[in-house]
């Protein structure tokens, strides 16, 4: 019996020993291949405590429309976007007692177009779960969406092992590398599609009032989080953001979480047919029918930035604060990245018109080294602003502005490569207004 007891013991520590060591290796591999959830959900874990405004949560759409940095940089205010591709809805409450241990006195802004999924495979869990820190939430999470979603036991248990996938895992790192240090930009987007891609998506987009039933288990972890909100004293708004769903039925599913939410009188701040007051663009402002691209986030955040300071009290500015000097030094880094695709009007909203559209035709002819650039004339346009881009990585400069409905470029740019744009503007009580114009610009064409 002595003999027996002493066998178990040994075998107990071995395991034990086993698993130290095993935790570790396990956070070096647990990657599923996905880079922004690495570092909107890992990064968040660098901030300092009690500095944030607000926490985003959601799925993709949140990230793609709301720009940290641009809201620090216009506003000066601090709202993380905690968020991570195909995030489930079932899991806010959870993500809300999590991230409220280190920020208890953030507001909360909740998406409630991740409520659109009906089955969430297991890489969209992990892609929420491998970026967390072990702790009390994320284990109550991944048994209950592991239960939800009655995730397979090699699932369940690469949640935990991810070492679990090693052929996968080493082929990502021999492709990839391994993880870089976290970027460190506050959440703010920096893929490619992002910052370059467009889509007109103005066919695509849908309006209904349909109201369409959802499953009882989403009733009742709806009703869970506001339990837990009205318990705890958390202030929370929730955003319909306006995108291109598939079907009348999924927006019919977003309606009726949303009544149930007013019905607990919380707030829903419903943008789904409110584009156009946003300065939304539909044919230009996303890069696919669920995210924008960094012109349409610009002007979502600009919008939802106004919203919340007209709307709550507390939210101040805090540039120029020696305590959040991170926040700035995240700004001039993304500045670096995001500049070669904005122009420097983007980023002054409160000289932005959005009734002005952009010139119409707009053409450049190559000529002598230089190129001439036409187009028609904007309504309501008294003049126009023109400009140049030297290459893809290079930055849009402002060439001249005009009345005229042309502008002649004689120096062009190194080895003739460039683009062109135009910007209408107008003019009131002594300050400049800029309006709509086209973000990939053209090129010049040869007169041959």
């Amino acid at each position: 019996m002595k003999q027996t007891k002493a066998i178990a013991v040994r075998v107990a520590a071995f395991w034990g020993i086993f698993a130290l060591l095993l935790y570790p290796v396990t956070r070096v591999f647990a990657h599923y291949p996905d880079y922004r959830s690495y570092h909107t959900i890992g990064g968040f874990y660098k901030e300092k405590p009690n500095q944030l405004d607000a926490i985003y949560l959601g799925s993709s759409n949140c990230y793609a429309f709301w720009n940290a940095l641009v809201a620090w940089h216009n506003y000066g205010l601090t709202v993380y976007p905690y968020a991570s591709p195909a995030q489930p809805f079932y899991a806010t409450e959870y993500l809300i007692r999590e991230t409220r241990k280190t920020q208890p006195n953030a507001r909360f802004i909740v998406s409630v177009n991740s409520v659109d999924a009906d089955d969430l495979e297991a890489c969209a869990s992990h892609y929420l779960l491998n970026y967390m820190p072990e702790s009390e939430e994320k284990q109550a999470l991944t048994e209950y969406l592991s239960d939800l979603m009655d995730y397979s036991r090699l699932d369940r248990l690469e949640f935990r092992f991810p070492w679990l996938r090693i052929r996968e895992l080493w082929y990502d790192r021999l492709k990839n590398g391994p993880l870089p240090e976290m970027d460190g930009l506050m959440g703010a987007c920096t893929y490619p599609d992002y910052l370059y891609g467009y889509e007109d998506i103005s066919e695509k987009y849908l309006l209904t009032d349909q109201r369409t039933p959802v499953p009882d288990d989403l009733v009742e972890a709806t009703q869970n989080l506001l339990d837990y909100c009205d318990e705890a004293g958390v202030e929370v708004l929730f955003v319909s953001v306006p995108r291109a769903e598939k079907t009348g039925e999924t927006m019919g599913r977003i309606n009726t979480v949303c009544d149930i939410i007013r019905e607990r009188g919380y707030e829903v701040l419903d943008l789904s047919d409110q584009a156009a007051a946003f300065g939304l663009d539909l044919t230009q402002d996303y890069y696919n029918t669920k995210h924008t691209n960094i012109h349409g986030s610009v002007k979502f955040t600009d919008g939802l930035c106004k919203w919340l300071m007209d709307r709550y009290d507390g939210l101040k500015d805090k540039r120029g604060d020696a305590a959040y000097a991170e926040w700035d030094d995240a700004w001039a880094r993304y500045a670096d990245i995001a500049m070669p695709w904005l122009l420097d009007i983007e980023l002054d909203a409160a000289h932005r018109d959005w009734a002005l559209p952009a010139p119409g035709d707009l053409k450049a002819t190559a000529a002598d080294g230089g190129a001439l650039i036409r187009w028609t004339a904007a309504q309501g346009a008294e003049g126009y602003s023109v400009y140049r881009k030297a290459g893809d990585d290079g930055d849009w400069t402002r060439l001249a502005d005009t009345a005229e409905t042309e502008y002649e470029d004689a120096a062009g740019a190194p080895e003739g490569e460039c683009r062109y744009t135009v910007v209408p503007w107008r003019t009131s009580e002594g300050e400049t207004f800029y309006g709509n114009f086209l973000y990939d610009g053209v090129a010049p064409e040869s007169l041959s």
